[in-house]
């Protein structure tokens, strides 16, 4: 009977962490259609050996689930958004906070000196770049489907 409890305790304990773990986690929020945002999350991906981000399409509801908890009411799609477990950020800011969590030290380094410049010409650049994101790269029919390797890390 104590084992019982001292079990059902840890169980309790360690599914309240991975609950716990995954509202903290720092997600990529992104249009799941666009391939130049696909192409874009491929590179992050590539880069993030730690694998330290988690990622969701936009269009999926748990985007929609996850953003409305953290106050964000009004998703546009051709906005990137980065929630860190503290603050979610958007637009030029999310690139720049992503681009903190690669590997190494030049990608790191490039968001700490991207920083620097006023967000009122840094988003401004975004916007250009994700109104005609489509034009660019295309639109796939429908959101992307993670490999193997991937699945755990993409949350729709």
């Amino acid at each position: 009977m104590y084992e019982k409890n001292i079990t059902s305790i840890y169980n309790f304990f360690a599914f309240s962490n991975i609950i716990l773990y995954m509202e903290n986690s720092k997600i990529v929020f992104f249009d799941g259609v666009c391939n130049f945002c696909n192409v874009t999350v491929d590179f992050v991906w590539k880069h993030n050996k730690s694998r330290s981000l988690y990622y969701v399409s936009l269009q999926s509801d748990v985007a929609k689930e996850k953003l409305l908890k953290r106050g964000v009411n009004d998703i546009k799609l051709r906005t990137i958004y980065y929630d860190d477990g503290y603050s979610v950020y958007h637009k030029s800011q999310a690139i720049f906070m992503i681009l903190t969590n690669l590997d190494g030290i030049f990608y790191p380094l490039l968001a700490k000196i991207a920083l620097i410049i006023p967000r009122i010409i840094s988003d401004y650049l975004y916007d250009i770049i994700s109104k005609n994101r489509y034009s660019i790269m295309g639109k796939r029919d429908s959101c992307r489907i993670p490999s193997i390797e991937e699945e755990e890390y993409f949350l729709d």
